[in-house]
């Protein structure tokens, strides 16, 4: 067994989607979302081998979370066109048959 000197400080710690859940304080479900929509990026915050899926807790993992969720928060959200004419409701059910 190498003695703790041995690694770097700034190594991150690994986690599961349960641990991290904890320090955040956030739901499983969050995390996955956060997944989906690349706030947490595969290779860099997290990484998935086989069935196993594994964290990377680190105080930059933290300081991206909260300057990104700044950057999300300051930002406008886009909106496409309003038609003046609402979509006519098509029905599926063909009432005259």
């Amino acid at each position: 067994m190498m003695p703790d000197s041995f690694y770097p400080p700034s190594l991150p710690e690994v986690l599961t989607v349960e641990q991290l859940a904890e320090r955040l304080q956030v739901s499983r479900a969050t995390l996955f979302s956060w997944m989906q929509r690349d706030i947490l990026i595969a290779g860099r915050h997290y990484f998935k081998q086989g069935r196993v899926l594994r964290f990377l807790w680190s105080s930059e993992l933290v300081m991206e979370l909260v300057v990104g969720s700044e950057a999300r928060k300051n930002r406008r959200p886009v909106t496409g066109p309003v038609s003046p004419h609402p979509r006519k409701q098509s029905n599926p059910i063909n009432w005259e048959y």
